[in-house]
């Protein structure tokens, strides 16, 4: 028992050091702190139409209080730094999640390699045995990366900045590993999406919350709880020092959309009629774009963010989800917008920046070891032959390059983004399922055996192009990634008799036209999507392929 209660009694001295350094802390994040995108104005020169020689180059700065007054109520208060009540709210989350870990430890007992002793624990802090990918399931890895945003929240709906934000879920993340998980290896899979996915998550929830924020009315109070509940309990702490609720005149594009989709539920599989849910949410922070003006500058905080959400059902029971964020950070934009003798726009907007993000998408298992158990018992766990794993890939993609480019022709609008990055995956072997059915696959990676998965480094680029003119919009995108596996670091490596290289790569393509009931918020899309995969494993080779048309009713908003 006294064992048991090691990692609250550890989290409660957390709790501890954070009134103690909350002083010193608040000075560290003065450092950090960047200027919210909502809190952030441009100088008169960006909406200048004078020559662009007399331009100089432009910087974002946070208003000071007279400028605030100047300006009226179009401009957000910045939230006031409270980075100890961001520890003492992460530390109380910590505890909480110990103890209830502890509570249900006889569930994680083949998880257990490392004692209550100094030669176990400095095998853990000190060698590589103690830092290897875990042999978990599908869904606990991917879990991660929420508990990241989470972390991340904590700071950042406190007034801190997106890098200060990110040492407190990569410190989450630490203490997770390090103190709670005391009898676990540490887990790089954890580390990465807690710490990068958390920001991916974290970054773009807490700009599409702090927009609901800053609305009037009762939809608005619960969209907000509903993307970013620390955003309104932050205020609620606030009390009367909460910044003022202002709206700020930044570009959105809601969707909410349902209907019916038509396509296989499994590559290669018959076409089935599917009911289908999509929520789409893009949101550009990046002040003054598609208003008039010449200018260019740097941004230093988040300019673009979104969050997409589709799934897909049969009689109630889910057949597919795909949830994905994306946040750009931070990088240098372009604009030359100027409106005609009729008021409309010609010129356009561009910027280029460092783009991080963060995905999962899964299709329903169709049978019971494809991830529903926890497997908690042995290294290797006996699957039948051939194995009937469905898809599955998690991705966590690195910050890179992304270019946007806006043009604005009269009436005519279109948007190009392009985008390339490092990811790194959980990714469903293509291959395994066929390679199973004539060889013995005892020995190969654990995940693999266990799950059908694989740890993975790879590339992703992706396109997408948008056109809107009137009542009518339509779309395009490409997303292509590929997949090598990661050798040597399973957790059972030395037990591991088969660790040849895994490769798989999945191309997604997809086109809607959509059109909207003039005047009014409703519209009605057609979407096609086509999805090619194909994958390698030793001489076994594998190719699916499903292309899927939906029919859909929405609203804007």
């Amino acid at each position: 028992m006294r064992i048991v209660w090691t990692q609250p009694a550890l989290a409660v001295v957390y709790l501890a050091t954070c009134v103690v350094a909350a002083p010193p802390a608040a000075a560290w994040a003065n450092a950090v702190q960047e200027p919210s995108p909502a809190i952030v104005t441009q100088t008169p020169s960006v909406v200048s139409t004078a020559p662009r020689s007399l331009l100089a180059d432009v910087t974002f700065d946070v208003p000071d209080a007279a400028q605030s007054e100047a300006k009226g109520p179009s401009v957000l208060q910045p939230r006031r730094r409270h980075v100890g009540r961001g520890m003492l709210e992460m530390g109380a989350f910590l505890t909480y999640s110990a103890t209830n870990y502890w509570r249900k430890y006889a569930s994680f007992i083949e998880d257990w390699q490392f004692k209550l002793n100094w030669r176990d624990q400095r095998r853990k802090f000190f060698t590589s045995e103690g830092l290897r990918l875990d042999s978990n399931n599908f869904r606990l890895n991917w879990t991660h990366g929420a508990a990241g945003a989470l972390y991340y929240s904590f700071g950042r709906t406190n007034g801190v900045g997106t890098l200060g934000s990110f040492l407190f879920s990569a410190s989450g993340s630490l203490l997770w590993e390090y103190g709670a998980e005391w009898r676990e290896i540490s887990s790089i899979n954890d580390h990465i999406y807690t710490a990068i996915g958390g920001v991916a998550i974290g970054e773009s929830l807490f700009q599409i919350g702090n927009y609901f924020r800053n609305r009037s009315g009762a939809s608005n109070r619960l969209a907000m709880v509903a993307t970013n509940p620390l955003v309104a309990l932050n205020d609620l702490l606030d009390g009367k020092n909460r910044p003022p609720r202002a709206p700020i005149d930044t570009w959105h594009d809601f969707r909410l959309s349902a209907g019916v989709v038509r396509g296989a539920v499994l590559p290669d599989r018959a076409t089935l009629s599917q009911g289908v849910l999509v929520l789409d949410l893009q949101l550009v922070t990046l002040p003054e774009y598609g208003k008039n003006g010449i200018g260019s500058g740097r941004a230093r905080s988040t300019m673009d963010s979104a969050f997409h959400l589709d799934a897909r059902a049969i009689g109630g029971q889910i057949e597919e989800f795909h949830i994905s964020t994306r946040a750009t950070l931070f990088g240098r934009w372009w604009k030359n917008v100027q409106r005609d003798a009729h008021g409309l726009p010609h010129g356009h907007d561009l910027w280029v920046g460092a783009q991080v993000a963060w995905d999962v998408l899964q299709k329903r298992p169709i049978v019971s070891y494809d991830g529903h158990d926890l497997g908690m018992k042995d290294q290797w766990f006996v699957r039948e032959r051939p194995t009937q794993y469905t898809d599955k890939v998690s991705s966590v993609h690195f910050p890179g390059p992304t270019v946007s480019l806006t043009t604005y022709t009269g009436r005519l609008r279109t948007r190009l983004d392009l985008g390339a990055a490092l990811n790194f995956s959980t990714v469903n072997s293509l291959p395994f399922n066929l390679y199973s059915a004539t060889h013995d696959t005892w020995g190969v990676k654990t995940t693999l055996q266990n799950w059908g998965y694989y740890y993975a480094l790879g590339t992703t680029l992706t396109g997408r192009a948008e056109a809107e003119m009137g009542v009518w919009r339509a779309t395009a995108g490409v997303d292509y990634r590929r997949f090598g596996s990661i050798q040597g670091l399973d957790r059972f490596q030395d037990h591991v008799t088969d660790d040849s290289r895994l490769r798989d790569s999945r191309f997604e393509s997809s086109a809607s036209l959509t059109v909207r009931i003039p005047r009014s918020t409703v519209f009605s899309c057609v979407r096609v999507e086509h999805v090619d995969r194909r994958g390698w494993f030793h001489a076994t080779a594998a190719h699916a392929h499903e292309t899927r048309v939906s029919y859909e009713i929405g609203v804007r908003f």
